[in-house]
């Protein structure tokens, strides 16, 4: 059987395009769904945008195209786009696993004393001040801050500012 010039052409690009495709896909990342409430998912990359679903925490999303606010995902077989600040990676999710009871001890670029805040901001009251490489056990970890418990006073302190080994 003798197969054209023109129908190898075709069947050629046609087996590329299935081996960039699958290595497309085998590289696209997994995250999941973080957020105690549903997670739109939208037909474009705004919040005016039409919701074409919502999903819960935990579900497992596949980023197609990756930005800083919006991120393109296939959700259980649909295509849209959710916030990046909704969706967290393996690493993340093993951070914030057990972030509670953690060890972990002061810390400043400068050898200066950390406060220890009443409120989760450095305008609030100052609890205590503390040494680089006190003891801090970790109550409730939060993105920027923490709250923490040292030296039987309980307060906030800067993420930037702990650090697990002395």
């Amino acid at each position: 059987m003798m197969i054209s010039m023109r129908c190898r052409r075709i069947l050629a690009a046609v087996l590329c395009l299935v081996l960039v495709c699958g290595i497309v896909s085998a590289v696209a990342e997994t995250r999941k769904i973080r957020g105690s409430n549903l997670v739109r998912l939208r037909a474009a990359p705004s919040t005016k945008a039409t919701v074409l679903d919502a999903f819960p925490k935990g579900t497992e999303v596949k980023i197609l195209k990756k930005g800083v606010e919006w991120c393109k995902v296939r959700v259980r077989g649909q295509e849209g786009y959710m916030m990046t600040k909704y969706l967290y990676t393996k690493t993340e999710r093993e951070e914030m696993a057990d972030p509670d009871g953690k060890t972990m001890y002061v810390w400043t670029p400068s050898g200066t004393r950390l406060n220890l805040r009443a409120e989760p901001n450095s305008d609030s009251e100052v609890l205590g001040s503390y040494r680089v490489g006190t003891k801090v056990t970790i109550l409730k970890k939060g993105r920027y801050w923490s709250r923490v418990s040292v030296k039987g006073k309980t307060g906030y302190m800067g993420n930037d500012y702990l650090v697990e080994k002395k």
